[in-house]
């Protein structure tokens, strides 16, 4: 028996460090900063600059584009990023939701057109 409590305290204590270690990867994720997004759509490619601003899970920044500048507003969960942005298109307003994941300076993921469609997605981070 007491054998066995022996085996088990060492694997738990052998377990702390790779837990602690996934702990420490998801925390290294911070997407503050400038990044450049581009859009792939039957319409065409669209860049925008785009600047995120992180604060724990909550995510704000601006787009800078075709559509002129607008804010947004999202989360940062591990490595997935989810936000919107709302735009005005000839005096009409619609929101556009980006989802993607986070791999070092790249992300990637899909953009819908407020039910409209959807797009590859890909930003990279500025240097």
């Amino acid at each position: 028996m007491k054998r066995l409590t022996l085996l088990v305290a060492a694997l738990a204590l052998a377990a702390v460090p790779v837990f602690a270690q996934d702990a420490q990867k998801e925390k290294k994720i911070d997407v503050t900063g400038n990044w450049e997004s581009t859009v792939e759509s039957p319409q065409g490619t669209m860049v925008s600059a785009v600047t995120y601003k992180q604060d724990g899970e909550k995510l704000t920044g601006t787009h800078v584009g075709q559509m002129g500048e607008v804010t947004l507003t999202g989360t940062v969960k591990g490595n997935e990023i989810a936000y919107t942005i709302t735009v005005d298109a000839q005096g009409q307003q619609f929101t556009l939701t980006y989802k993607g994941k986070i791999d070092g300076d790249t992300i990637t993921g899909t953009v819908d057109f407020g039910g409209m469609g959807t797009a590859t997605w890909t930003v990279k981070r500025k240097k």
